[in-house]
């Protein structure tokens, strides 16, 4: 399948979920998280914040989990710039105030950018996911342009509550897949 008809799929997956699947799916892609032990020797952890509207996997619990029982850990997420398409990175912590932006992301008011080169391992929101790892998210190509300013040995890994298409038709060079992706059902590894 193309892109645009995974992210038409995954749309209407998310569209049908109930709301109370969608709290214990988001339980159960954290639980699958936690147990595979990728927070090990991670300084800078990149999250995304949930569009709560778009039905996205709720990691709000893993936030609240890593700031009390990893406190090494610095969470760092994201501001979008809605003309260049570009991310910016900033720390988050439980007192950062969060606003959400004009297409309704959830994004920190802070002031110290985190420079990517920083950053061990990114978590992913996304719409669908192959089994080579690729991912379809909304099609704006702020997370390809983000990944491409990271190390080369940044994890990357999704959260999807929905397991892996056999294969993504249109991959492109820009496209960089992801080391693994977590769904209700346990953990997808691809390197």
């Amino acid at each position: 399948m193309t892109k645009a008809e995974l992210r038409k799929q995954g749309r209407e997956q998310r569209k049908n979920l109930l709301p109370e699947e969608a709290v214990i799916h988001s339980l159960s892609i954290i639980q699958h998280f936690q147990e595979a032990d990728f927070l090990r020797d991670i300084q800078v952890l990149h999250v995304f914040l949930p569009i709560r509207k778009q039905k996205e996997v709720d990691n709000w619990p893993l936030i609240h989990r890593i700031w009390g029982s990893y406190p090494h850990i610095q969470v760092v997420t994201s501001v979008s710039d809605l003309k260049t398409r570009e991310m910016r990175h900033f720390p988050l912590t439980p007192d950062t105030p969060v606003v959400e932006n004009a297409w309704g992301i959830p994004e920190p008011e802070a002031e110290e950018m985190i420079a990517e080169e920083r950053i061990d391992l990114v978590l992913l929101p996304l719409l669908a996911f192959d089994r080579s790892g690729y991912r379809v998210g909304y099609g704006m190509g702020f997370y390809d342009r983000f990944l491409a300013k990271c190390r080369k040995d940044v994890q990357k890994v999704g959260f999807s509550f929905f397991g892996p298409s056999d294969r993504i038709d249109d991959v492109d060079r820009y496209d960089i897949p992801m080391d693994a992706c977590v769904t209700p059902e346990g953990c997808c590894y691809f390197r």
